[in-house]
């Protein structure tokens, strides 16, 4: 009775332990993606708190409020009449975006001076920053290039075809390529999922080693095992994104699958090397997690390695989510085929190849180990016993 009592004991360890895993791996990213897509369901910056001074409160003036005020990209929430305002209503976080219309607006305008619109930007939000001086850039161009052609037109009887030369005597024609609608979430979103999916994996890599492994074969198949878990979160967290939140897919899908499988199982190896090294759990699993956390940010996902110093563009190199997270990007946003991934292939091949040697050395390194210190103690204990029986 008390040994089926243990058997069913050790099951619900095993089932729990199971369940964890599960909800690592799989369960939280699926959650936080779709939690991601709908925080950006918008696709990009949207409504931003946008303060107005207008100091001359004229005719053209009033023409560009209202097309700051009908583009999706602001929120205009508060008027005035003193400067000093916009730095206040920025400082207290309840506007990002503040202009101020100077006094001889129109009059400059009309006489071709050019007036100066100033515009504030919350600096501490540069996504935001990003988008708002972008779009405000495009409002004030269209405003005064329409105004320029009016004029030319009325006053110096000038066709409209010919005032638009010109106004604007150099053209300048631009495609925005892979990302022309410029969403904020096809940027961001698979970076993010695939660093939560790469902590859990290493983490899961950690949990799967048992303290008395006896067989490094089996440990290599639980950690390719482990690996094809890790394609299958990473297939339905992005695939929520592909279906539900429209972040496109445009390269080679066997590409896509050959990394990610590389990728996973890369990761779960690496797990499993640390949890080899360091024989307590835990200790394992935390240093596992914060090796792993800021390879995001140091592969040049948030900030491009082309602009880091020389140390950190050569330490990124050995980082497989320089190798996985910007070429999945790449094939979300690019129609690109495998010839031009087979790079990031190899590379995290030899990175599975690397931690699959390392952990095999130490594993067999630590049962030599482990070999020599019995037989010492064997033998310690059979000459206390000798000396036992000599002094009886």
């Amino acid at each position: 009775m008390n040994e089926k009592l243990l058997k069913l004991i050790g099951l619900g360890v095993k089932i729990k332990s199971l369940f964890f895993s599960f909800l690592f791996v799989l369960g939280i990213p699926v959650i936080c993606s779709f939690i991601l897509g709908y925080q950006m369901e918008h696709h990009q910056i949207q409504h931003i708190p946008t303060a107005i001074v207008d100091h001359d409160n004229s005719q053209f003036s009033q023409m560009l409020i209202k097309e700051i005020k009908t583009n999706e990209i602001f929120n205009v929430t508060n008027y005035s009449d003193r400067d000093e305002d916009i730095k206040t209503l920025i400082e207290q976080e309840q506007i990002r975006v503040g202009v101020i219309i100077p006094e001889n607006f129109s009059k400059d305008l009309f006489s071709g001076n050019g007036p100066r619109v100033l515009v504030f930007y919350d600096g501490s939000q540069m996504s935001v920053t990003s988008a708002a001086k972008a779009r405000m850039s495009e409002i004030l161009l269209s405003i005064k290039t329409g105004y320029l052609k009016k004029i030319m037109e009325g006053k110096l009887n000038i066709m409209p075809e010919v005032s638009q030369n010109y106004v604007l005597p150099m053209y300048f024609n631009y495609r925005l390529l892979n990302n022309p609608t410029r969403n904020y979430i096809n940027f961001l979103i698979p970076g993010m999922i695939i660093s939560i999916i790469q902590v859990s994996l290493v983490m899961l890599g950690v949990d799967i080693v048992r303290k008395d492994e006896k067989s490094y074969l089996w440990l290599w198949l639980k950690g390719i095992l482990g690996g094809l878990f890790g394609v299958i979160s990473i297939g339905i967290s992005l695939g929520v994104q592909f279906k539900y939140f429209d972040v496109p897919f445009r390269g080679t899908a066997e590409g896509a699958i050959i990394l990610t499988l590389l990728y996973s199982i890369g990761l779960v190896s690496y797990g499993v090397l640390v949890r080899t090294i360091l024989p307590d759990k835990i200790a394992a699993l935390q240093v596992g997690a914060i090796s792993i956390l800021p390879t995001t940010i140091l592969a040049g996902f948030t900030f491009p390695v082309m602009g880091m110093p020389i140390f950190f563009q050569k330490l990124s190199e050995y980082l497989p989510f320089l190798h996985y997270g910007e070429t999945m990007r790449d094939l979300c946003l690019k129609s690109i085929g495998m010839e031009y991934i087979l790079p990031q292939i190899h590379w995290l091949f030899k990175f599975v190849l690397y931690m699959w040697v390392a952990t095999l050395v130490i594993f067999m390194l630590k049962k030599v180990v482990k070999r020599e210190y019995n037989r010492i103690r064997s033998n310690k204990n059979q000459q206390q016993q000798a000396e036992e029986v000599i002094q009886a």
